[in-house]
């Protein structure tokens, strides 16, 4: 993931300002986000895509059912993405990195329908 993050941000200062920022960034074919979810579990975390957006949601739930902490973050990718390549890495220090591959032909469809859930 270090390398993947390396290709992402020039510097250690634009690693800290995009993770926070969450922007989207296109690294060769793909395209990527990232997040610090470092507060959660890898099992709190869901990853959507759906219309050209990619959410990072995470809720951490107690035992007693109550949601303690939440996290969502949503991120417009280009109409070229494809939407059955999102793929997410968890880093140990709990940056999550989401990658889209940009898909080479485009289909010209005014209402894209799709939707994917990748639960970490």
């Amino acid at each position: 993931i270090s390398e993947l993050l390396e290709q992402l941000f020039h510097s250690e200062s634009d690693v800290e300002e995009n993770v926070s920022a969450g922007g989207v960034r296109r690294v060769g074919d793909n395209y990527c986000m990232s997040a610090d979810v470092s507060q959660f579990e890898p099992h709190d975390i869901v990853v959507l895509s759906y219309n050209h957006q990619v959410v990072i949601h995470a809720q951490k739930v107690l035992d007693d059912g109550t949601v303690s902490d939440t996290f969502t973050h949503k991120s417009l990718f280009p109409e070229d993405m494809d939407p059955l390549s999102v793929s997410g890495t968890l880093s140990p220090e709990g940056t999550l990195v989401v990658s889209v591959s940009g898909s080479t032909e485009l289909e010209h469809s005014s209402v894209p329908t799709y939707r994917s859930e990748a639960y970490l």
